[in-house]
């Protein structure tokens, strides 16, 4: 029974980890990204809400480009 977790354990945090961390934070840009555009297509004018979508879009993207970078080089 302990060998298809040690299996899981090792493929996914140890060869993949950088590759997992860019999929998470690409998922995030496309997450705030629709939520931004949904923010800006609004009915009503005064319901603005109260997340920064641009900024997590921003700081998504960057953490995309690193994390990818980081699988690339193979750290």
């Amino acid at each position: 029974m302990g060998l298809p977790m040690d299996w899981m354990e090792h493929f996914f945090w140890q060869d993949h980890f950088w590759m997992t961390c860019a999929l998470v934070s690409a998922s995030m840009v496309l997450i705030s990204g629709l939520a931004d555009r949904k923010r800006h297509k609004r009915v009503n004018i005064e319901d603005v809400g109260f997340i920064p979508w641009p900024m997590i879009t921003l700081l998504s993207v960057l953490g995309t480009v690193l994390a990818m970078a980081l699988a690339i080089k193979g750290l």
